[in-house]
């Protein structure tokens, strides 16, 4: 049975209710997931989609909009929709930072522009924040939606083309070896390389375990079946261990085309060594990808860098903090300084000067609430984009996001350059 929760936030006359999700199929369960793919433009869930629904969602917080009574328009689902759940975000350094997963979120089109999304928003974010997390997250299907609830873009999306038609050679033989094993038997392997990976990468976001039936081609949620087609492969580095596994499929019969479903590499050497697995594969001659790393070393490495083109660059991850001086004393910090930053939250919880000592590179910060008129203004939403280092200070001062003199942008851009790349691979 749901439970009905108090919200100052949600307009009258809606209700927000809290659903149970403890792995069973309930009818109050399956009307959210039709709810949900409703909001997605995906198709009617039949009773398969729906059980691997309730199995996938155990444990999350999903909070469901109830509309006036009666419910005239499609009675038994809600108006509205959002999940949310506890993982970790590497804050750089090897630290696994608790955060706030927002996912799911709709809204049906005939409740819209009542306030209900913000309402949904703002109550999961005071949630959180009463929780202790000290930032939330989600990746978003529209772009100008959650800046105004303090998010910025925090992690990209970058997409490749490779052309494999024999002349993609790579310029040194990588080390290790790459095995094909069968996509269903590495479960393991896949969490184990995986883990590996989140905790080397600034910017990774953890994983909920669905995503192994995903990259094993058990379940797809767009198709509602399995994926008969996806083969998989595992990187081994010289000593045997597994640092990467890639899963792919190619996406007709005797075709050419070759989709990446999932990457996961530790190192470079692992990452280059599947991408010359993947271009030896008989009869294929394309080979697509998304989420490659923006600092990836294959165009350096093949011998003809015009056999790999990057053919698109999208927002991945939004980053909300919900703590500022918890956020900023988590975060690996490459560079020594002090510089002092004014605050602006649309939501008045973080609005404040707080001053930030890094005084050894690769130890906390020391971040104190001061008060400061003449410090660096910029707004909860860049501080967000700022923090994995996705964007440097003097483009969100040219963009006019960040305010301070000259001198000030130039010390803000050193003190939160890092010497990596944020690289992110999960979609939630």
């Amino acid at each position: 049975m749901s439970e009905i929760q108090e919200s100052p936030q949600l307009p009258q006359p809606y209700r927000l209710t809290r659903v149970v999700s403890d792995g069973r199929l309930t009818d109050e369960l399956a009307n959210v997931s039709r709810a949900v793919n409703l909001g997605f433009h995906m198709a009617e869930p039949d009773h398969d989609f729906l059980v691997h629904y309730a199995d996938h969602v155990a444990g999350e917080r999903l909070w469901a909009v109830r509309g006036p009574e009666p419910e005239l328009e499609l009675p038994g689902l809600p108006v509205a929709t959002l999940a949310s759940y506890d993982s970790t975000v590497n804050t750089g350094h090897g630290h696994l930072e608790p955060a706030d997963f927002i996912t799911d979120v709709t809204v049906r089109p005939t409740h819209r522009r009542r306030g209900i999304l913000r309402g949904l928003i703002s109550h999961d974010l005071a949630v959180a924040r009463e929780s202790g997390r000290s930032m939330a997250v989600l990746t978003a299907t529209e772009g100008a939606i959650y800046g105004r609830f303090g998010f910025g873009v925090s992690s990209h999306d970058q997409r490749v083309e490779v052309i494999s038609d024999g002349r993609f050679t790579l310029a040194h033989e990588p080390e290790g070896s790459v095995q094909m094993v069968a996509a269903d038997e590495i479960d393991d392997v896949r969490r184990e390389v995986f883990d590996a990976f989140h905790r080397s990468h600034r910017g990774s976001h953890g994983r909920l375990d669905w995503w192994v039936e995903f990259a094993a081609g058990r379940w797809d949620y767009e198709d509602q079946k399995p994926n008969r087609r996806v083969r998989s492969a595992v990187h081994r580095d010289a000593d045997g261990r597994p640092d990467g596994v890639v899963s792919y499929e190619v996406t007709e019969s005797f075709g050419s085309t070759l989709k990446v479903r999932d990457m996961e590499a530790v190192t470079t050497e692992a990452e280059l060594a599947l991408w010359e697995f993947l271009a030896s594969i008989d009869l294929v001659t394309r080979i697509t990808a998304s989420k490659v790393n923006p600092s990836t070393p294959l165009p350096w490495a093949v011998r003809d860098p015009r056999v790999v083109r990057f053919t698109g660059n999208a927002d991945l991850t939004w980053l909300r903090i919900l703590d500022v001086a918890r956020a900023l004393a988590v975060r690996g910090w490459d560079h020594t300084g002090s510089v002092t930053l004014r605050v602006i939250d649309p939501l008045e919880w973080c609005s404040g000067a707080y001053r930030v000592d890094v005084a050894e590179a690769g130890s906390p910060a020391e971040v104190t609430p001061v008060r400061d008129r003449d410090a660096v203004a910029l707004d909860i939403a860049s501080l967000g984009s700022l923090y994995f280092g996705t964007v440097r200070a003097e483009a969100l001062a040219g963009a006019r996001r960040l305010r301070g003199t000259p001198d000030q942008v130039r010390t803000v851009a050193r003190l939160f350059a890092t010497d990596d790349t944020p690289h992110n691979i999960t979609e939630f």
